[in-house]
């Protein structure tokens, strides 16, 4: 086999699509079902449907996005819309990710579900998977397995920490579509304040009949502050002045948690016949933690590499290397910027109260604060626009 790819989340279907399009041979393994809700808000930016060819038409999306709600530590609150249109789309992920699968079948990507696989050695190098009943040898694997990775723990590669990598908790919880429609309508929203999310935020994400209602933070937050997420959350859905009031009668379903890897999470990013992508690579922005337009991009550059280096037939680390390279110039300023624009605008409480104050009282403001969120401009280019305007640093960040 050529190519390898292990996991079906939507890093791993995106880069077996793109070895296939390119008429190599490549198998996805999924530990689990392909069918299966996997712990996640379901937050979908519409650069995703602009960048990989999905089309509003499709069916996997539950509501189209129209605006963007926050929330202040004072429950101040702000709804950014986007004049041009919506900011993005909603979805299950179970929906979501089968569509990607589908997509991938199309262009001649085989998937095995519920097998494990884990590394197959050979000479210290990787060449294939082992799963109990076989070893299964390929020129390339591509691990997209989530975090922490059991291919980069064991490739020696895993570099995860309580500061780069955070912890998420959520209910799917049962609400009426009228409901959801009076009170939450097609916002995505997103609750401040270190009361119920220590150093990260809450959200609510409406669905079909269905709201996503979680928390997330970093592991060193947790540990400092002594609290559990399940705890949290379960005290925001009782008590926030504003959300409380929103849920009153919506009803669990049930539970969902997960790991989430930033930059720095898994280093190097390649070895001889091997890559490792997605959020198992830390591709998930720090600012917002959206993870699945990072994903893509990240699967789609692997994949590309893989394909090239099949032809070339050289899969070694010096040919590979070309996909951080490419990746970088994709993704990697807001890799890089990441970190520091959540210093400096969404860290503290003080600074997310000033970030929804401001853009209540500045259009400037308000405008750049959704394209940001909304996924419509990089990080980089967020404060590039700061810096060109010292008297919007100035409002945001003192009033």
């Amino acid at each position: 086999m050529d190519v390898i790819v292990v996991g079906a989340g939507p890093a791993g279907s995106t880069a077996a699509k793109a070895v296939a399009e390119k008429g190599y041979s490549v198998t996805v393994y999924e530990k689990g079902p392909l069918k299966r809700e996997k712990p996640c808000g379901g937050g979908v930016s519409d650069r995703v449907v602009k960048e990989f060819g999905l089309e509003h038409a499709d069916t996997f999306w539950d509501r189209f996005c129209q605006g963007i709600f926050l929330c202040s530590p004072q429950n101040r609150t702000v709804v950014l819309v986007d004049k041009a249109g919506g900011k993005g789309y909603l979805v299950m992920r179970e929906k979501f990710d089968y569509f990607l699968v589908e997509k991938a079948r199309k262009a001649g990507v085989k998937f095995v579900e519920n097998t494990y696989a884990e590394p197959f050695l050979k000479d210290e190098k990787i060449h294939g998977i082992k799963t109990k009943e076989e070893v299964i040898e390929s020129d390339i694997v591509i691990a997209c397995d989530g975090t922490p990775s059991s291919f980069a723990r064991k490739l020696g590669i895993y570099s995860g920490n309580d500061y780069n990598q955070a912890a998420a908790y959520q209910y799917q919880m049962k609400m009426d579509n009228t409901e959801i429609d009076e009170k939450i309508g097609d916002n995505m929203e997103i609750y401040f304040g270190h009361q119920w999310a220590p150093y990260g935020y809450s959200w609510i994400f409406p669905k079909n009949g269905t709201v996503t209602v979680g928390n997330g933070t970093w592991l060193y937050a947790l540990k400092k502050c002594k609290a559990t997420l399940k705890k949290l959350l379960d005290t925001f859905i009782q008590e926030h002045p504003v959300a409380s009031e929103k849920l009153e009668n919506a009803e669990i379903m049930y539970p969902q948690s997960a790991m989430i890897g930033f930059t720095g999470v898994a280093n190097p990013l390649y070895l001889d016949n091997f890559m490792v992508a997605g959020d198992a690579a830390g591709f998930v922005s720090v600012p917002t933690g959206e993870g699945i337009y990072y994903s893509m991009v990240s699967g789609a550059a692997a994949g590309e590499v893989a394909a090239e280096a099949v032809q070339r037939r050289d899969t070694s680390r010096t040919v590979l290397k070309k996909y951080k390279k490419r990746v970088d110039e994709k993704i990697g300023t807001d890799m890089k910027w990441g970190y520091w624009l959540r210093r400096l605008v969404m860290d503290k409480e003080k600074n997310q109260e000033q970030l929804i104050r401001a853009s209540l009282r500045d259009e400037w403001i308000y405008d750049m604060t959704g394209r940001l969120i909304g996924g419509d401009i990089g990080y980089k280019q967020f404060m590039i626009n700061y810096l060109l305007r010292p008297d919007k640093v100035f409002r945001l960040l003192w009033g």
